[in-house]
Order: C-alpha cells, then structure tokens, then sequence
C-alpha cells in the first residue's frame, strides 16, 4: 500500500475486509496509536497489518494512523463494518468541521469517489506545511493535534453535536495545559521561551492571577470530558513537560496535579508518565529531531488558524457591533501601534466577550479557558478588517462624483 499515490485508501479497504478489524475497541485503538506515536504527532509505525512496499515518510505513517483510527472509531462504535457506509459518515464529518475551503469541495465532489475525496482531506489534515520550498527546512510536518479529528468523530458518532465546537474545545483545553506545562519546566529552551512569550501574552488578557486563570479549565477538565479525552490531555502534557518530569518533583507533580483534576487513578497517571519514558527511550533519536522542532507550538498555531477562520466567517457581525462600541474601536485601533496598559487589556477582553455572547459560533472565547484565544483576536481583527481600523484611508471617487472642496 502506498499512502502517496491515489487508491491507497481502497487498498486499506481490502486489507481490513480480508483480516477483519485490526483492534477489538476504542481502548486498545488507543493504546496502540499511543504505541505507534500517533498520540504524540510522532509517527513511528503504522498498524502491523499494513504491508509496507517501501519506507513510508512520517506524513505517509500518519496518513495510515489517521484513517485507521477514523474507521476503527466507526466500526467499534456503531458496530457497523460497512466501509462505504463510513465513508459517507466520515466525510460529512469533515464536511461539519469546515476544515476545507468550500471552493476546494466543490472541486473535490465533482466526478470523485468518496474514497478519492477522503484522500485528498487526509493528506490535507496530517501536513502542517503544503509549501514544498518551506517544508524541506521543517522537520516536523505532521500535524500534532490531529488525533482531536478521532476523539470529536467518536463523540458525534455517540451523540449529536457541533462537531466544530467541540474539537474547539479540546483544542482550546489543549493549548491552556501546554501553557501551564511550559511554566512548570525548570529549563526552557529558546524555542520553549519564545513559544512561552507568545502565551503569556494571552495571559495578560484573562486576569492577573494565573492561578485564577488556571482555575477555570481545571474543573472544565474534571466534568466536561469522557475518559479518553482525558487520557489524552494527560498525555499531551507529559508530552509537553517530559525533558524535566522525571527529573524535577514541582514538573512530575504537575502532571500528577492534572491527573488528579480528571479524577483519574494513580495507575492511570502512571501509564501516561511511563510510556512516554519508554517511547523515548525507544526511540531516541527521532524524539530528539521531533521535540528540537517545538511541536506544542503547532497548539498555538492551530489556534490563531481558527480564530481567523471565525472572524472571516463573521466578519459583518463583528462590524456591526464593533461600530456601536467606540471605546473598543479606539482600543483596537491603538493596539495596533502600541500595547495595551492593564487596565486597558482587561476593557478590551470585557467588551469583546459581550460581543462574542451575542454571535453563537464564537461562543468558544467564552468557554472555560477560551480566554486564552482573546490576544489572537486582538491582533487579527484589525487585519481582516482593515478599513475600519484605517484613519487614513483615502476614499476612492467614483467616475462622475467631483472632489470635495477644501474648507477655507
């Protein structure tokens, strides 16, 4: 099977009717995954069954992972086996999460098989860098947090619901735990600190007391989640503090304390801490490449990602209001040009969230630790909406409208 030529997925198709499913439930889907460095976004191997015809790259292991984990998912859950019927299943999934252009749908649905367009979507969420120039000097490109596709489809498949609200919200956990385990390392290295940096500024904009701060997604963790995607968050942020947790009591008491806040067991913390100590040790080298490469900031980078895709897609309702808001217009506009004082950082997150209350589909910034998300907002709504923020644009006359005379 060949991941980077069309028909692969077909090919997955014969492999798993033949052999039957490679995994008896979601847990052992999990663990094994976990095994392969799925979890991690470090893609090791693929399932034992696949066949390799060559050296599969690192986005070609993912490919496989992905779909396997997306049809496991399905078939475990519904206990249906149909592969044309998860197909369809699936890429309405997507279909639900907006995570392609609709101009590239269109051109996908067009005279393509439901196979074909699942190819061209899972090739499009395992890559962080479609830029062929920029991607030979980006060791990592492979998209850290694509295991939130698995978690949020088993959940809609389970029970109705915002399929994109939800992977925000797993998302946004994701990026408040990476923050805390970033501070709780006793030896950043630069990129570590430069990522830190960026966070902390959003932190700037929630509240003065980080522990406060902290509060609000701590009992988000413990009561709004089932128990795999609290194995995951648990195993994110081993990931994130690994280089010191076994080596510095406040770092190992860290992950013990986020374990503790999903009511999870002492084993269960204790998997999550060991196997990434065994997977490292297994596989050093790559670890290393992956971890010099900073791939928690792919956290961040997702994240200012959808908050320009809600903003674009919201644009004339966020015009609308912004408009009867003259202090926040001012704020805004100055933002651009200078930073916020306290006091001044905390008008602009108050008055945001009142707008963001009023649009349902930015409900997110709004959910336990979507604060976190405020400065992106800051910095990208004067961008994609220009001409509000522009005092000094010039009006464009139109053919027969004369210039206005200046005032004597």
């Amino acid at each position: 099977m060949n991941p980077s030529t069309s028909g692969w997925i077909k090919k997955f198709e014969s492999i798993v009717s033949q052999s039957g499913l490679f995994y008896n439930d979601f847990n052992e889907l999990y663990l094994k995954l976990r095994e392969n460095g799925f979890i991690y976004g470090l893609n090791i191997y693929a399932p034992e069954r696949i066949i390799f015809e060559h050296t599969y790259s690192k986005d070609e292991i993912a490919k496989v992972n992905l779909l396997t984990g997306l049809y496991h998912t399905y078939a475990c859950t519904t206990q249906d086996h149909n592969f044309n019927a998860f197909l369809k299943n699936v890429l309405q999934f997507y279909k639900d999460l907006e995570v392609s252009d609709l101009s590239l749908w269109d051109k996908l649905f067009i005279g393509s098989s439901d196979a074909s367009v699942l190819e061209r979507l899972i090739h499009d969420r395992v890559q962080l860098d479609n830029n062929l120039l920029t991607r030979n000097f980006n060791k990592t490109v492979t998209n850290s947090l694509v295991f939130i596709d698995v978690l949020t489809f088993r959940k809609h498949l389970m029970e109705e619901i915002n399929v994109h609200t939800y992977a925000s919200r797993l998302e946004t956990i994701l990026v408040n735990i990476t923050y805390d385990a970033l501070n709780y390392k006793v030896d950043n290295n630069k990129k570590d600190i430069d990522f830190l940096k960026s966070l902390r500024e959003s932190i700037s904009y929630i509240k003065d007391d980080r522990n406060h701060f902290n509060l609000d997604y701590r009992i988000a963790i413990g009561t709004n989640f089932n128990a795999f995607e609290k194995k995951y968050f648990l195993d994110i942020a081993c990931l994130a503090i690994w280089e010191d947790v076994f080596e510095d009591d406040k770092a190992h008491n860290f992950v013990k304390s986020i374990g503790v806040d999903m009511n999870l067991s002492v084993d269960e913390i204790n998997d999550s801490l060991y196997h990434l100590v065994d997977f490292n040790k297994k596989h050093k080298a790559e670890f290393a490449v992956f971890k010099t490469s900073t791939p928690i900031a792919n956290f961040y980078d997702n994240s200012s990602k959808l908050v320009m895709k809600l903003i674009k897609r919201n644009s004339k309702r966020i015009f609308k209001e912004l408009v009867q808001s003259k202090d926040l217009m001012v704020l805004l506009t100055q933002a651009t040009t200078r930073d916020l004082t306290k006091e001044e950082q905390k008008r602009v997150q108050s008055q945001l969230v009142d707008i963001f209350k009023t649009i349902p589909s930015l409900a997110i910034f709004i959910l336990p630790g979507g604060a976190i998300l405020l400065p992106i907002v800051v910095k990208l709504i004067p961008n994609m909406l220009p001409s509000t923020f522009d005092d000094n644009k010039i009006d464009k006359l139109t053919e027969n409208q004369p210039p206005k005379e200046l005032n004597e």
